[in-house]
C-alpha cells in the first residue's frame, strides 16, 4: 500500500468569523489558522480567509 504525501499546511488570516467543521470551534476575525489547501479553497471562495499580508515599513530617506 502506497503512502500518500499530505500537502503542507499553510497559514491564513481569518477575514470573517467562521466555525471549523472538524472541531466545532469558532475562529474570530484577525486570527491566524493553519489549513490544508483543500480546506482553504472553500473558505477563500466564501471570503472567510486570505493569505496573511506582511507589513513592511519604508526607511527614512
Amino acid at each position: 500500500m502506497a503512502v500518500q504525501k499530505q500537502p503542507p499546511r499553510q497559514k491564513y488570516e481569518v477575514t470573517d468569523p467562521y466555525q471549523c467543521p472538524n472541531i466545532k470551534c469558532w475562529h474570530g476575525k484577525g486570527a491566524i489558522v493553519d489549513l490544508l489547501p483543500s480546506e482553504a479553497e472553500f473558505l477563500i471562495l466564501g471570503g472567510k480567509v486570505k493569505l496573511p499580508t506582511t507589513k513592511t515599513t519604508k526607511g527614512a530617506d
